[in-house]
C-alpha cells in the first residue's frame, strides 16, 4: 500500500492517497458528530446518505487549515485541472483555499473532519434547522413533503445542466430554497391543504399567502438569499403570479429555477383534480410560455427529459 502526497490539484488543497474500497448501504440524513475539542481545535465525523453534492469555501481566517478524512465512500472533488476521487483510507487538507470547490458524495459516506477553526456549533445549528421544518412538512401534509423532495431534485438537475446560465447562488443555498419553498403551508388549514376538489375563491387566499410565510420561516434560519427564492417561486415574468405580481427584473434566476421545478412537478403529479401529464408534456408546455417561465430554463429542461436525465419517479440522473 503506497502512501503519498499527490499535490495540489488547485491552491490550496492537498491529497494523501492510498488503494482502498469500501461502501455502506443506509439511507441517512446528512449528520454531525463532534468526538473530539480542545481549544479551537475540533474533530467530527460527518455522515452524509445518498448521493449529495457539498462546497468547500475559502476560509474567512487565514491560518484556518482542514483535514478530511475518508473512512467510507467515495468522494469526488472538481478542480480546475479535472476531477480526483478519494477512496476509504485516502485523505486531503485545505488552508489557503482561493475559491469554492464541488465535492461530490458517492453512495453513502462518512468522512473524519478537522479543523483548527471551530465550525461544530453552526453546522449543528444548521442540520437541526433543517430537520425541524422537515417535520412541520411531513406532519402537516405528507403530498407536500413528496413535492417539495421532487422539486429538491428537478431544481437541483436544472442548475448543474445550465453552466454558463447558471446562477451566481451557491448549490447548496438553491437546495434548501426548493426543498422548504412550500414550508409557508403549516399554516393552511389541513381541509384546505388536501381538498380533493378545485378551492373556492375564500380558500384561495391561504394557498397565495404560502410563499410569503415561507420566506419569514426561512430568513431567520438561513438569510435572505434563500428566503427570497422561497417566497418568489409562484411570481411570473409577466407579472401574472403571486404574492406580488413581481416582473421579470425583480425575479432572480434562482427564483425562476425553483418556479419551473414547482411547476413541472405539479403537471405531472397526481393531486386528485388535476390531467397528469407526462414529463414531455408537461416540459413542451412550460417551454411555449416564454411570457411565464424563462426559456433559459425550461429549454434545459426539455432536453433533460429528451435525454432521459429526470426520471418519473422525480429524481434526477443527471
Amino acid at each position: 500500500m503506497a502512501v503519498g502526497n499527490f499535490g495540489d490539484g488547485m491552491d490550496g488543497i492537498y491529497f494523501n492517497r492510498i488503494a482502498g474500497s469500501g461502501e455502506i448501504y443506509a439511507e441517512n440524513e446528512p449528520t454531525t458528530t463532534l468526538l473530539a475539542k480542545q481549544g479551537d481545535l475540533e474533530v467530527m465525523l460527518y455522515r452524509i446518505g445518498g448521493e449529495s453534492v457539498v462546497w468547500l469555501f475559502p476560509a474567512s481566517d487565514p491560518n484556518a487549515i482542514e483535514f478530511f478524512f475518508v473512512h467510507v465512500g467515495v468522494v469526488e472533488l472538481a478542480l480546475d485541472d479535472g476531477v480526483v476521487a478519494l477512496e476509504p483510507g485516502e485523505s486531503f487538507s485545505v488552508s489557503g483555499l482561493t475559491s469554492e470547490v464541488p465535492v461530490k458524495m458517492h453512495g453513502d459516506t462518512q468522512i473524519l473532519y478537522v479543523t483548527n477553526c471551530p465550525a461544530y456549533e453552526s453546522v449543528s445549528r444548521f442540520e437541526e434547522s433543517l430537520s425541524d421544518l422537515l417535520k412541520r412538512v411531513n406532519e402537516k401534509d405528507h403530498y407536500t413533503f413528496r413535492h417539495s423532495k421532487a422539486v429538491l431534485h428537478y431544481s437541483l438537475a436544472l442548475y448543474d445542466a445550465m453552466h454558463e446560465n447558471c446562477p451566481a447562488i451557491p448549490r447548496d443555498d438553491l437546495a434548501v430554497a426548493a426543498l422548504f419553498h412550500d414550508v409557508g403551508k403549516c399554516f393552511v388549514p389541513v381541509e384546505i391543504l388536501q381538498k380533493p376538489e378545485r378551492l373556492e375563491q375564500n380558500e384561495l387566499r391561504y394557498i397565495l399567502r404560502h410563499p410569503v410565510d415561507s420566506g419569514r420561516m426561512l430568513l431567520p434560519k438561513f438569510g435572505e438569499q434563500i428566503a427570497e427564492i422561497a417566497r418568489n417561486h409562484h411570481e411570473r415574468l409577466n407579472g401574472t403570479g403571486y404574492p406580488r405580481g413581481l416582473t421579470k427584473e425583480d425575479i432572480s434566476l434562482s427564483s425562476q429555477i425553483v418556479a419551473v421545478a414547482d411547476a413541472f412537478d405539479a403537471m405531472t403529479s397526481d393531486r386528485g383534480y388535476n390531467i397528469v401529464k407526462t414529463f414531455q408534456e408537461a416540459a413542451e408546455e412550460l417551454f411555449s410560455l416564454p411570457q411565464e417561465f424563462d426559456t433559459r430554463i425550461t429549454s434545459v429542461l426539455k432536453r433533460l427529459v429528451k435525454n432521459g436525465a429526470l426520471d418519473e419517479g422525480g429524481t434526477a440522473n443527471a
